[in-house]
């Protein structure tokens, strides 16, 4: 190939890139509320989060070490989505911006920036270049403007309901209530503004399954002894959505024991399990949704003067006691009376 020929195909290739660069940000169903922002008619590029940090520390720093930001290089998500060989997983650990296909469609992945995870620009973009926030601020440096696609949990939903987590929130009362995903995720936190001023905004910290004081809150955790029987109630009032839910891999266990008069116990034994299977898996989804109880009986060996029981969170299905992907939610003995 002489060396005009590759010149020719190099400049139609960079053509294409550029052409492909303004297709990804300039779609022709933009929201008309973007037309005068100045990031979007001059081309503005956010390439970085880091772009971000000067003007919104506070912010920055409480998204830099949080789920959303290790999203990609966590050690648990790499090992279960097999180093992301499976794809299906990328599109949302390594998201590009949400407009990008749309608020409430399945995002698309991206290559670059490994170590920001879900990031500022995943969510805060728009395919123009503008950058949506909770209000418009003409003057300030990035001027955000407002929009109801990015207020809603349709920005949630792109990758969110990949496990139907936001169909699940849509049918719970807390839905019906008006309590939305940020209302629990992202609550209110005082921000402290360069005169002096102070207003509350979003925090950015996302807490969830790996939040031990917010699984405390999901649910409410009962054990009794009825004749011979051991009876354990979980309710799940604190939960938007299904407890466990998102992912697959999560599982809740009540476990029991039984303890004679002379203080011997047996072994722990998992009475049930709340999970959603994986495909490939036999069984029922037996995920406990917002708003319902499960009563689980189990029938007392002779001799039972206690019971032992444990309610354990799992982030994965093949945690055991003790280990770092449990967390002990619950633990008690009832006396057999």
């Amino acid at each position: 190939m002489n060396l005009r020929l590759r010149i020719v195909i190099a400049i139609v290739f960079l053509a294409l890139v550029a052409w492909s660069a303004s297709w990804v940000f300039t779609g022709d169903d933009a929201p008309a509320s973007t037309a005068g922002n100045a990031a979007a008619d001059a081309r503005f590029r956010w390439t970085s989060s880091e772009q971000c940090r000067d003007c919104h520390r506070d912010v920055w720093d409480e998204w830099q070490g949080s789920h959303h930001q290790i999203a990609y290089l966590n050690p648990e998500v790499r090992r279960l989505s097999d180093d992301f060989r499976n794809k299906e997983c990328q599109a949302c650990h390594l998201p590009q911006p949400i407009d990008v296909t749309g608020f409430g469609q399945r995002a698309l992945p991206r290559l670059t920036r490994p170590d920001q995870g879900v990031d500022c620009i995943t969510c805060h973009v728009g395919r123009n270049g503008e950058v949506f926030a909770a209000h418009t601020v003409p003057d300030a440096p990035c001027r955000p403007v407002t929009d109801a696609r990015f207020t809603s949990m349709k920005l949630c939903e792109s990758c969110h309901n990949q496990h139907q987590t936001t169909d699940q929130w849509r049918a719970s009362p807390f839905a019906a209530r008006g309590v939305d995903c940020n209302d629990c995720h992202m609550p209110d936190v005082d921000r402290k503004l360069a005169d002096g001023r102070v207003r509350v905004g979003r925090g950015h910290r996302y807490p969830g399954a790996h939040d031990e004081a917010m699984l405390r809150k999901a649910g409410k955790f009962e054990a009794r002894v009825e004749g011979r029987e051991f009876v354990a109630v979980l309710l799940n009032d604190g939960a938007g959505h299904n407890f466990p839910t998102e992912e697959r891999h999560r599982a809740v266990d009540i476990e029991w024991r039984a303890i004679d008069a002379q203080g011997q116990a047996g072994e722990w034994t998992r009475a049930f399990r709340f999970r959603q299977p994986y495909r490939e898996e036999p069984g029922e989804n037996t995920q406990l949704p917002a708003g319902d109880r499960r009563e689980v009986r189990v029938t007392l060996p002779e001799g039972t003067a206690k019971v032992g029981v444990r309610l354990w969170y799992r982030l994965n299905p093949f945690a055991v006691d003790g280990d770092a992907a449990s967390t002990l939610l619950e633990e008690r003995e009832v006396i057999v009376p």
